[in-house]
């Protein structure tokens, strides 16, 4: 069953299709064995939203470019790893519908 997405860009589209850009106004960074996005706010309470990611939620981040779907970044992350499987599209799929609604990313 695959996930879809509720009106994006004005019609649904599968999660898998939708071409990603990160927000601009997050930072990511490497500290030691941990990677985190942390939003750029204007308010403090925005502050507060530090997220962190596993390895295969950096794998990820590290690949929007607002050119690539999900599809891809997905197929690059298999070949890198030389994984197979539902599970990497499953939290894959999660993950970049958390990312949405936090607005860390945008289709």
């Amino acid at each position: 069953m695959e996930r879809r997405l509720k009106e994006v860009k004005g019609e649904e589209e599968s999660v898998m299709d939708v071409v990603l850009k990160k927000s601009e106004s997050v930072v990511f960074r490497k500290i030691g064995d941990e990677y985190i996005v942390v939003p750029i706010a204007s308010s403090v309470a925005d502050v507060n939203s530090i997220f962190s990611l596993n390895e295969t939620g950096a794998a990820i981040w590290e690949r929007i470019d607002g050119k690539k779907n999900l599809k891809e970044i997905v197929a690059e992350i298999q070949e890198e790893f030389e994984t197979e499987g539902q599970q990497l599209e499953t939290d894959a799929i999660s993950f970049i519908q958390d990312m949405m609604e936090a607005k860390l990313i945008k289709a």
